[in-house]
């Protein structure tokens, strides 16, 4: 075809038009949009009538008045452009036609970039299958060096276009992907994890680009990096789709593990799009890394966000505080020294040269000393203040731990727990964290690798428990404190056994010194000789028999040591003290000192799981008023028999703990050990019950728990933080003494228990230890027949498995719940319960479904006249319709809902109503409506001390702010959302802040930006 040749047209990006070389304008938005309509059409013609449903309308049959007189002036306008009267060959038009059924543009097909884009793409394809990766790279780079933009982005909102960009976005993500295959093959290793990292950063949920990369890391020597990545992908997908990565994907990881690839796959035919879908569908799966909100259920802060992240957790190369990915964060969890501490020089010595300290000859690798020795000689004491002699070498931070390995009453912890709260304190957000314990493993060592890193393992139960938390790089140091010596370290783990022996008398006369001060013991020297003689040189003796001569300075320490010589049992068996009977005098000597009720207490300290109690749940305990406890619990601690790590809060030694059991057995019968269980159960589930009553949570049902007992005392909880800083604390005590009331079947409380216990878990999104909660409720809803109980529990058990992924056990709880609930007739049970569904089933990429189910919600709601629930129906399917597109309708049910809860004087459920408004009106286009009803949304938040949520909506006010074109607004919005976030210790939400303001190219400029009111 010789008419229409030397035209160009570019639509990779905005549109070009030029001739014979000379760029040409084609005018206006209108005339631009015509050209390029007409440019899809391929030389076929073009129904006037089509042109202006589609030009002047983003939807369908809607096109107004006067459009067709608007669109023959533009066909003449752009007739102008392409022909002007001077070159027009005959005097009439050749390239802007007029035919039959419409206009038809008759340029050549080559003459679009789209189509050299296409030629090129397959060109390279073919390179590849026969196998020049040089030339592959050649066409690649020219294939997508005609790109200068979004395909079609004169068009982008209108639906003639979508369908055609989105098809030119996937062949070009191919290519890319081409280009990188072809750097592997070439062995051009460094380029290719670089070209990999890209793909991952444009399309984070497309399995392609992710199997490229961990291929490139395990090539590039960097398995543990490679398998970290793979975990992260699981979860992006697991929290995105609630789903698993693909087969090709999952041999992919197999064989790094097993140090054998499978054969590399060609683009296009294997590990294609998301999970395994075909190329029409990857746009689609990236539309749900957008913003396209969350059900009710879910907040847009939570999963739904994370799809976007454009650099996952544990890239070692963002640990330096870039902002591309994982925050630095340098942990400080080393207890407090001990300031009288004294001797152990030597080992210090030995430790200092064996752990490779600046200044020594060290070790190679990670070194890891494992100190060992008898009870009370000393061993955490030794290793936290070693720890904190070398802390300065370490300037990555320093973890600790106690591992509970020999402790009396509580389980120990969990390797899988350790490295949970490793990794919190590391700075990864919770729903980055795998369920599974290698997964954590592998992360941990990951984000330790290249860094200088202190940890302390204290109180070890065996090589099994402490060989999952070792880092696995140079630079950092791991002491481990144990009653056994862990020889398996030693043999298989390279680690250095240091055994601590009885000080030296210098060094015991020393530590009594420090404590009671070098004049008194120089006034009685003999008695103090007697002394360390007769503790036997152990240092927890020295403590316990120093704090009781410092509570009286001028008690002679000749009466001390008599009545040591005189005690029952004496001291003398300290001097072979391999067992814990070894130190069973002292401890008795110290508790025989003690008044009536200071010594119930101690007794009755055995019966909390620990590992550390509150003078309000003491006091709940043995049953006495407060301040009468605290009076009690000073005594305690000034004779060591109860620590206090921090103010407030007391621990017992593990050995202590120990002597109390034994004690309580021999002067508490069972029942005042059953009534002080009780009190302690009441104590800590009222005061969890009203803590989650103060989140306004609608899911914690209204529960008969009856009154504390009288003479309990519940925390004084009045604030949303202080709620959410005692749950954070006290969540795992909780967790034990639900076991408690498991173990003795009491009903009341492990229904509370667990629902409270529940709530914070959700809210943190830890939910496999959430479904751990509930489902003791469940079973002792079964076990008592009680149908509603059992109804509510699977209703929420359901839900959690849909936050998890688990469609199979989602669906069968929640199906389950929506039986019983119609078996009973209760039908706002039944609305709650499809309201669950809705959510799960939208969370499975089912919305379509989840409108149905979310509207018989409603329906039902709305029968039973609840209008709070009926409002939280409206807000879930305003998300719904939002996410399908249907804008309008979706702010329809907003607006609805909004009413209802103004009305109802229900702010938290107003304020999260407006965040979604917020939403729906930024994706309307009414981005200064979008953002008065964010600032709404963030104001009432911040009134309810709800911050997380209110970081949330900063959030999305920046955003809104950023495609209003207004970049400095929007960081502002950003920047303090981030100083909310780090004020709050709400480490994803900060993530997600630090990743906005790295986009926007502000990392280096925070320290300047005002955090005032956007």
């Amino acid at each position: 075809m010789s008419v229409g040749r030397g035209f160009e047209f570019g639509l990779l990006g905005p549109l070009v038009v030029k001739r014979a070389g000379a760029v040409l304008d084609p005018g206006r938005r209108k005339q631009r949009l015509l050209l390029v309509r007409l440019l899809l059409a391929d030389g076929c013609a073009v129904a006037p009538e089509t042109l202006c449903e589609e030009l002047w309308s983003e939807q369908p049959g809607r096109a107004p008045g006067g459009a067709m007189a608007s669109l023959h002036a533009h066909i003449s306008k752009v007739r102008a452009v392409l022909e002007p009267q001077h070159q027009r060959v005959r005097g009439s038009f050749e390239v802007l036609v007029t035919e039959p059924t419409g206009y038809a543009l008759r340029v050549p097909a080559d003459s679009r970039d789209t189509t050299r884009f296409e030629r090129a793409a397959a060109q390279a394809h073919q390179l590849l299958d026969r196998g020049r990766p040089e030339d592959v790279l050649r066409e690649t780079q020219r294939a997508l060096g005609m790109w200068r933009g979004a395909a079609l982005a004169d068009a982008a909102h209108h639906l003639f276009a979508t369908h055609e960009a989105a098809r030119l976005e996937e062949l070009r993500q191919t290519v890319r992907e081409t280009r990188t295959t072809a750097l592997l093959l070439g062995g051009r290793i460094p380029e290719a994890v670089d070209a990999a990292q890209e793909l991952t950063r444009a399309h984070p949920l497309r399995e392609a680009g992710w199997a490229l990369l961990l291929r490139a890391l395990y090539l590039a020597g960097r398995h543990p990096e490679a398998l970290q990545r793979y975990a992260d992908l699981r979860w992006h997908l697991a929290d995105e789709l609630g789903l698993e990565p693909g087969p090709e994907l999952r041999a992919l990881h197999d064989g790094i593990l097993r140090h054998d690839l499978p054969p590399l796959p060609l683009p296009g035919t294997a590990v294609t799009a998301g999970v395994g879908a075909t190329s029409g569908s990857a746009a689609a799966l990236d539309d749900v890394s957008g913003d396209t909100g969350t059900c009710a259920a879910a907040p847009p802060s939570g999963a739904a966000a994370i799809a976007g992240d454009a650099s996952p957790v544990g890239d070692p190369q963002a640990r330096d505080g870039d902002g591309a990915g994982h925050p630095l964060v340098h942990p400080a969890q080393l207890p407090g020294d001990l300031s009288v501490f004294a001797g152990r020089a030597a080992e210090s010595a030995w430790l200092s040269a064996a752990s490779g300290a600046p200044g020594r000859p060290g070790l190679a690798g990670a070194p890891v000393v494992v100190i060992g020795g008898a009870p009370g000689v000393g061993k955490t004491t030794f290793a936290v203040h070693h720890a904190h002699q070398v802390a300065s070498s370490f300037p990555d931070g320093q973890l600790f731990v106690n591992l509970c390995g020999f402790h009396p009453h509580a389980p120990a912890v969990e390797p899988g727990d350790a490295l949970h709260g490793f990794l919190t304190a590391l700075g990864v957000p919770a729903q980055r964290i795998p369920e599974d314990t290698a997964d954590r493993g592998t992360l941990f060592r990951s984000l330790l690798a290249g860094r200088r890193v202190l940890l302390v393992l204290d109180n070890a139960r065996d090589e099994q428990q402490v060989r999952p938390l070792l880092p696995a790089g140079d630079g950092c140091l791991t002491l481990v404190t144990s009653r056994n010596r862990l020889p398996g370290l030693v043999a298989a783990d390279g680690a250095k056994p240091l055994t601590l022996a009885l000080p030296s008398e210098a060094e015991a006369h020393e530590t009594l010194a420090r404590r009671l001060g070098p004049e008194r013991l120089a006034a009685e020297p003999a008695a103090a000789a007697a002394i360390v003689r007769l503790c036997g040189r152990l240092p927890l003796a020295l403590a316990v028999v120093a704090a009781r001569a410092e509570l009286d300075p001028a008690f002679p320490l000749q009466a001390i040591a008599d009545d040591l010589r005189h005690a029952h049992g004496g001291l003398e068996a300290f001097t072979g003290f391999d067992t814990p009977t070894d130190v069973r005098s002292v401890f008795s000597w110290s508790y025989q000192s003690l008044d009536q009720p200071t010594a119930q207490l101690f007794r009755l300290l055995a019966l909390h799981p620990g590992p550390e109690i509150t003078a309000p749940a003491a006091a709940g305990l043995i049953g006495l008023p407060l301040p009468t406890t605290r009076r009690l619990l000073a005594v305690l601690t000034r004779s060591c028999l109860v620590e206090q790590p921090v103010p407030g809060r007391y621990t017992l030694h593990d050995l202590l703990r120990g002597y109390a059991t034994e004690l309580i057995q021999v002067h508490d019968d069972a029942g005042a050990r059953r009534s002080a269980t009780l009190r302690v159960l009441d104590h800590y589930m009222f005061t969890a019950y009203e803590a989650n009553r103060l989140f306004q949570q609608d899911s914690l049902p209204e529960l008969d728990l009856g009154s504390p007992n009288e003479d309990v005392t519940p925390e004084d909880l009045t604030t949303v933080e202080q709620a959410s800083r005692w749950l954070s604390t006290e969540h795992r005590v909780l967790a034990a003494l639900l076991n408690t009331a498991v173990g003795q079947n009491l009903d009341l409380h492990i229904t509370g228990l667990a629902w409270s216990l529940k709530e914070y878990l959700n809210r943190q999104e830890y939910w496999p230890e959430a479904i751990t909660a509930l489902t003791p409720a469940l079973n002792a809803a079964i076990r008592r027949g009680d149908r509603l109980e059992e109804g509510r529990c699977l209703r929420h058990i359901g839900s959690i498995h849909g936050y998890l992924g688990h469609r199979e056990e989602a669906l069968r709880h929640l199906n389950q719940a929506i039986a019983i609930f119609e078996e009973l007739g209760a039908v706002g049970e039944q609305a709650r319960a499809h309201y669950g569904m809705a959510c799960a089933l939208h969370l499975f990429g089912r919305t379509p479904e989840a409108v149905a189910s979310s509207e018989r919600g409603l329906t039902l709601s709305r029968a039973t006249g609840d209008e709070l629930w009926t409002a939280e129906c409206l807000v879930e399917l305003a998300w719904f319709h939002s996410n399908l597109g249907q804008a309008e309708k979706a702010l329809a049910f907003c607006q609805e809902a909004i009413a209802l809860f103004q009305r109802l004087n229900a702010p938290w459920q107003q304020a999260q109503a407006w965040d979604a408004q917020g939403h729906i009106l930024r994706q309307l286009g009414r981005n200064e409506d979008s953002v008065a009803t964010y600032r709404q949304a963030v104001e009432a938040f911040e009134e309810l001390g709800d911050q997380r949520n209110a970081v949330g909506a900063l959030m999305r006010l920046g955003d809104t702010r950023l495609a209003m074109g207004d970049r400095e607004a929007a960081r502002t919005a950003w920047v303090r959302a981030l100083a909310d976030a780090e004020r709050q210790a709400l480490v994803h939400s900060a993530q997600e802040v630090r990743e906005r303001l790295t986009a926007l190219g502000a990392e280096a400029e925070l320290g300047g930006v005002s955090h005032g009111r956007d």
